[in-house]
């Protein structure tokens, strides 16, 4: 059962654990630089408040995405990318498998954001 507050629950499309940002963020980082840092920035900001009796631990913390539409698509293009190469997948199956974890996530997102969309901005 997902965790909720006033604000938020930890299931919503736009809501990330830190954990997931640093995870995307040591995806990224090789890949795409500038856009791993805008990522990592995320967890630079206060995280959302949590219900009373919650633990107090960084490692719980989530976190809104503000990425606009572009970035979160880069996102998913550079995950999708991860683990193609043959000797990347034999070395890092694991990592292969998180990324295409977190990847799902980023889809998520993506498709919320379309939905919001005004019809004549729909694809």
């Amino acid at each position: 059962m997902p965790q909720s507050s006033h604000y938020y629950q930890t299931s919503d499309p736009d809501i990330f654990s830190r954990g997931s940002i640093k995870l995307t963020y040591d995806l990224l980082r090789k890949k795409n630089p500038a856009l791993a840092l805008t990522v990592r920035n995320m967890i630079t900001d206060t995280p959302l408040p949590k219900q009373e009796g919650e633990l107090n631990d960084k490692n719980s913390d989530h976190f809104k995405v503000t990425l606009n539409s572009f970035e979160v698509r880069a996102v998913v293009e550079y995950l999708m990318e991860y683990g193609r190469d043959d000797d990347e997948i034999k070395s890092k199956l694991g990592m292969a498998v998180m990324a295409k974890a977190l990847m799902e996530d980023w889809i998520v997102l993506a498709h919320k954001m379309v939905s919001e969309l005004p019809e004549n901005q729909k694809p």
